[in-house]
């Protein structure tokens, strides 16, 4: 994650916390001092996580909320970090600066096809709703369609299914599929890498631009696989973690 000479530090109260899965958590953060937020959907928080050390993490609330943020942990590492959001409760306060990085919708027309793995649905979350708010207020839906694949290892791993798939019932232009990397016998649906069940009309518009986000070797997997299909460097935008 690349940092940037814009941001400022916060003070910040949890005000949820929730399991998303064995390994993943969700936490509801409002901003304290100073109280109010402006950021880019994409970008980063450092978070001070003691001893010295900060831990970055993608916004994943949209950006049209500026009294707090979201930000999701996997805690299955077990560094600094993970240990940190593991024993954060709600009433504690955190200290965060912010915003950081250059991850951000580079259009907003056309196809939007987000590419996630696990955790790092979180740019994605903040770019969807940012997108789907932005569409309520102006009317303007017929302008982009949006796609959002998004692929999980072991089905107890899933989080925020639900979420996306009401999303797609609610909203004419959104669409959602789920992948497993590695099934058991009784899943039915999409089986293999994100990229697996994508469809292969996208590849070939010109006017898709395709955002990447997830662990180093999904990320570098997915550029490799888009490059193979001819799509231009240029429509290709990534974040490795």
């Amino acid at each position: 994650m690349e940092n940037n000479n814009h941001s400022q530090q916060y003070t910040g109260i949890v005000i949820h916390k929730e399991q998303l899965s064995p390994k993943v958590f969700s936490f509801d953060i409002s901003l304290k001092d100073p109280p109010a937020f402006q950021f880019i959907p994409g970008q980063f928080v450092s978070v001070d996580v003691g001893n010295n050390k900060r831990r970055s993490y993608s916004i994943a609330s949209s950006s049209y909320r500026v009294d707090g943020i979201k930000l999701i942990v996997d805690i299955a590492p077990g560094g600094s970090g993970s240990q940190y959001f593991s024993q954060l409760e709600v009433n504690q306060e955190l200290s965060l600066k912010g915003p950081m990085g250059k991850f951000h919708l580079a259009s907003e027309t056309g196809n939007i096809v987000f590419l996630a793995a696990g955790t790092g649905i979180a740019p994605f979350r903040s770019m969807i709703d940012y997108l789907i708010e932005k569409q309520i207020s102006e009317n303007d839906h017929e302008v982009r369609s949006i796609y959002l694949y998004i692929s999980f290892r072991f089905q107890e791993d899933i989080f925020w299914k639900e979420y996306f798939e009401l999303l797609e019932c609610s909203t004419q232009n959104f669409h959602f599929l789920l992948t497993l990397s590695q099934p058991t016998v009784s899943w039915n649906g999409c089986q293999g890498y994100v990229q697996a069940c994508m469809d292969r009309q996208l590849l070939k518009d010109t006017n898709s631009h395709f955002y990447i986000c997830g662990g180093n070797s999904m990320v570098e997997g997915v550029r490799k696989f888009l490059r193979e299909e001819s799509v231009s460097e240029d429509h290709i935008h990534f974040e490795p973690f």
